[in-house]
Order: C-alpha cells, then structure tokens, then sequence
C-alpha cells in the first residue's frame, strides 16, 4: 500500500477563520500568505524524502484552508522541487472548467514532470458551483461529458470537432502530448453509482474521500463488480481513499489534542471526546468505529458533527491499523492523507510527517 500528501497549502494562520465559506478576503495578509505556501512547499518536499509516494493536490475555491484554487499552478511549483514522487491532480472541479484548457494543462504538466501525472476528475461541492456561476443542475452531465472530451483530447493523434450537449468545439488539438501514453492513469473521484460505472466501463480508476470505511465499502464492491462485468480487474493504485489524520506519539496525546480543541469548541465536546476513544478503542481490538466529527477545509468549517473527515487518528500502531481497514475491506492501494487540521501548526505538521514516515509509513508499505 501506498501514501500520497495531500498538499493543501493551507494558510497558515486558519485557526482564526470564521465556521464559514467563502473566506472573507479581509483575512488575508501577504506575508502571512507567501510563508504559509514556502511552508506547504517543504511539507511536500519532506513527505517525499520519508517514502510518499504520491504528492497531491485539489481544486478548491475561496478557502484559505486548501488555497489552491488553480491547482496545477501549485503542482508545477512543488514538481520542480520533488522529483521523484508522482504529481497527483485529484482533481480538477471539471464543471467548472473548460474541458480543453483542462486537457492542455494535463498534457503540459505531465511533460513538466517526465510523466509523472496522475489525473483526477471531480465534481466537487455544490457551494463551489458559485465560484464561475455553474447551475448546479447541469453539474453531472458537465462532469461526465467533459471527461469524454478530455480523454480524447489527450488520445487523438488527429484535429477532431466536438458537438455535445454543454461543449461545442470546430477544431481541438491539444499539444503537448502526455508523456504517458496512451494516458497517464485517471482516477475518477466520486461516490455517485453513474460516475463510479463510468469509472469502471472505461477501465479507470475510484477515489472516494473521506467515507467511513463500512460506507466506501459498499462503493468499492459495486465498482469492482462493475470492473469484472467490464472485463478487467483494477490494480492496487487504482482505487484511493482521501482522508484526514492527527497523528500523535501516542493514542493518549491523540486524546489530549482532542480535549485542547474542544476547550475552544465547546459544543461538540462530548461527540469527540466519545468519538476519539471510540475509534482509538476500535483500532486496537479491530473492531468497526466511524470518526465523523471533525472537518478540516470544508464548506461547512472546521468542526461540523457528524460530518465524514478525520479518519484516521492516534498512535502510529492505531492509524495503521485505521489505514488497514481500507486496504482490507476495501481494496484501497493509496492513502491520500490531509495532515493540515486547522489547529496544527506548520512544525508539528512536519513533525507528524517525521513520525508517519518513520512508525506507520513501513506498516502500510506490507499491506
């Protein structure tokens, strides 16, 4: 099993945002800003020295708390600084976007890396439809259109027309080529029975994010039955969970993490403070636990209950043990991984990277 960093580029002063989306700008300050980026740049660069085998990044709008709303800008930047890992776009909000210029920035970005893309398509929140004013309603199709002419765009040798529903072009030929032909490897995040098909009749990847494993399990078993009626039979790599993770020393630091943040969110102090010992008390005897409390960069803010994000929380031997789950009951072969909770500073970030690469990371490299 592999591990991709999620590199959120978060700002790195975003424990004082307010519970809401969008992000008033008035929150912004320059320098803050560059060091916060400086910042995440070096997290990437350490995940990889520690054995990350994927460094990946998303598409989203007026957040500061994953502030890399053009994402394949933010990729060519850390490419440049970590050469070894794969450079994953998980994804592009494709109905946000013009299905070519997302094709020409895969194209240019997998040279940029002498083919180490991995492409992702996504449909996003319907919050963020706001951001280039897309109705919301035409959101599915947009998505599953444009992954059909992105394909293409990326696989014809020849000049071609596209006529469809919501994308009309006299003339597309997207130059550069990628390097990885016929296709670098395309993941398809989604949790929807219609897009996780297509996943599977075109022979492509599954990302889910941010499920509980009992719930990503009942997706991966409709995809893999979809796969095997489609003739083929995915790799480990080709199917990704996105979650978030608190790693400590120790379960019992874990827990205190928990009490420090409740103190300064108070209403939801008893679901975590139940929701953190039952699923540290669920790792250790293998049985099932959902951590559903915290939010790290969504819509909705930082603590939202009942809400799937941190998934994985604890001592090294617990969150391996979380991480594990995935692999076994799901299939997962890449752990994508947000280490940038609102709370958590830059340097303990980098010491959770430290801690990851050295105690769990050889772990889930036997799975």
């Amino acid at each position: 099993m592999k591990a991709s960093y999620l590199g959120a580029m978060g700002y790195s002063e975003r424990r004082n945002f307010p519970i809401a989306w969008p992000i008033p700008p008035a929150y912004h300050d320059p320098e803050t800003s560059v060091r916060s980026y400086q910042e995440g740049m070096a997290e990437c660069e350490l995940a990889e020295e520690i054995g990350f085998d994927w460094i990946s990044f998303s598409e989203h709008h007026y957040s500061g708390r994953i502030a890399t709303g053009t994402p394949v800008v933010m990729a060519a930047a850390v490419a440049e600084r970590c050469k070894k890992a794969k450079i994953a776009i998980l994804g592009h909000l494709l109905p946000l976007n013009n299905p070519v210029r997302v094709a020409e920035e895969l194209g240019l970005l997998d040279n940029i890396t002498n083919g180490r893309l991995i492409i992702g398509f996504l449909r996003g929140t319907p919050n963020e439809d706001q951001t280039y004013g897309v109705n919301p309603a035409e959101g599915r199709g947009r998505l599953l259109e444009g992954m059909d002419l992105i394909i293409k765009a990326l696989t014809e040798p020849q000049p071609f027309s596209w006529e469809g529903r919501y994308y009309q072009y006299r003339t597309v030929a997207v130059w550069p080529r990628p390097v990885q032909q016929p296709l670098p490897p395309v993941i398809v995040a989604t949790r929807s029975d219609d897009t996780v098909k297509y996943a599977a009749d075109n022979h492509l990847g599954l990302g889910v994010s941010f499920l509980p494993v009992d719930e990503m399990a009942k997706i991966t078993d409709k995809y893999q039955s979809w796969c095997q009626a489609a003739g083929w039979q995915p790799e480990p790599e080709q199917i990704v969970y996105r979650g978030s993770i608190y790693l400590s020393e120790t379960d019992k630091q874990a827990q205190d993490w928990f009490e420090n943040l409740t103190q300064s969110k108070p209403a939801p102090a008893i679901a975590m403070r139940s929701t953190v010992a039952g699923a540290i008390d669920a790792a250790r005897t293998g049985s099932e636990f959902d951590l559903r409390n915290v939010v790290a960069g969504s819509a909705q803010g930082d603590i939202v209950g009942l809400s799937p994000s941190l998934s994985f929380v604890g001592g090294p031997d617990t969150v391996a043990k979380q991480i594990k789950a995935f692999h076994d009951r799901c299939g997962v072969g890449v752990v994508d991984l947000f280490f940038q909770q609102p709370s958590v500073d830059h340097r303990d970030v980098m010491k959770e990277i430290e801690l990851f690469g050295r105690e769990v990371l050889p772990q889930i490299n036997e799975f």
